[in-house]
């Protein structure tokens, strides 16, 4: 089969694609380079097929995810990336997709931020209904990263996400509150993707909104940081720095700064290069800036027995030390300390809504939540004696 990679209209490149092994075997022609994907470059040799083929894999669901394989099963499919395919590669992140070259299909016939679409292949996912014939699987789930289970709905004509929570205590929609909590008291607005609970079958789900429209892109760090070589004597955090730096990102420092510091007091595990990043409008091809903050849910000792909260962890992207992390932090003249007053009493707050966690769990993260507002705290004046 002959595809061409798609930016809305614009033509990126014409491929060969292998419809049994569901890869590219050959670029036949490159169009408009300057609109491709960064995935899909090689910081050496620019636009390349194991570049290509990476890119597109990444854009499939993860096989860690949560019932996938289940779902896989009863759809008798072998790889994630036929439900790619079965949605011509869109995505609610971004505007790439892909066509079959002689098609005369356009961007405003299929996308998903103009054009309703199926809660069916969100439902499989979720678990809330079995596969038959008759299902429409056109989604944007097909498309979707992380291990949760989720999907995606319109809620009053927005886009939104939802994300259950582990089936231990169901903490992680809680966790994406209390988070929200946190950020709105002392980040801007615009440095965070706001979360709010949905109740749906009697079950509790975050759900936030979309943070890209239709002219924007959101490039996950994991990109960024290989836009240019690593020099040996960087740090991971210098050289994503310089890597942003590189690709005009303003105010990168500031904004991964903060990520870092609430990471830090909400005890964020999971912050890995898919799941922060940065903002790119498509059509002048100048970045926007370091994303919103946003997946903040594997946090706050989640996944863990009630016993082992306050335990260390390895964290994440920069530093596996939480302590060491938060000290890449060199400048907290943005942070309000006043703004974190009796945050924790809102924390205990949010947690008391979730029926599946008992007072002691709760009482164990609020004080934990307590000693890392002192570190930061700490940290501040220890910055402002320098």
């Amino acid at each position: 089969m002959n595809y061409i990679l798609m930016s809305k209209d614009i033509e990126i490149l014409k491929f060969s694609y292998d419809s049994e092994t569901h890869t590219v075997t050959k670029i036949d022609r490159v169009m408009h380079p300057e609109y491709a994907p960064l995935g899909v470059m090689e910081y050496k040799t620019g636009i390349t097929r194991k570049a290509l083929n990476n890119w597109w894999k990444d854009r499939s669901i993860p096989a860690s995810r949560s019932r996938l394989k289940e779902v896989m099963a009863e759809m008798d499919i072998h790889s994630s990336v036929e439900l790619l395919e079965r949605c011509f590669g869109l995505s609610l992140s971004d505007q790439y997709w892909i066509k079959e070259e002689r098609s005369e299909i356009e961007w405003k016939d299929v996308n998903f931020f103009e054009n309703d679409f199926s809660e069916d292949m969100g439902k499989l996912l979720m678990g809330q209904m079995n596969y038959s014939d008759g299902l429409n699987v056109f989604s944007p789930d097909n498309s979707s990263d992380g291990n949760l289970k989720k999907k995606w709905k319109i809620i009053n004509h927005i886009r939104c996400l939802m994300k259950g929570g582990n089936s231990f205590n169901n903490q992680e929609p809680f966790n994406e509150l209390v988070a929200t909590k946190l950020y709105e008291r002392i980040l801007d607005q615009r440095d965070y993707v706001p979360y709010e609970l949905i109740q749906e079958n009697d079950l509790y789900y975050s759900v936030c909104p979309t943070m890209v429209n239709t002219d924007e892109e959101l490039v996950a760090a994991y990109y960024i940081d290989r836009a240019m070589k690593q020099r040996g004597n960087d740090s991971l955090y210098t050289h994503f720095l310089e890597a942003c730096r590189s690709l005009n990102i303003p105010n990168a420092k500031l904004q991964i700064d903060k990520m870092i510091v609430c990471d830090y007091i909400i005890a964020n595990y999971d912050r890995h290069y898919r799941n922060f990043g940065a903002i790119r409008n498509i059509v002048t091809l100048k970045w926007v800036g370091i994303a919103p903050i946003f997946d903040s849910g594997s946090s706050l000792w989640a996944i863990q027995p009630t016993s082992a909260i306050g335990s260390t962890y390895n964290c994440k992207p920069f530093k596996a030390s939480t302590e060491e992390q938060l000290k890449l932090v060199n400048d907290l003249s943005w942070l309000d300390i006043t703004r974190l007053e009796s945050f924790e009493d809102e924390v205990e707050t949010v947690f008391k809504m979730n029926p599946l966690m008992d007072e002691v769990r709760i009482q164990a993260i609020v004080q934990q939540i307590k000693l890392r507002i002192d570190k930061v705290i700490a940290r501040k004046r220890q910055l402002e004696k320098r």
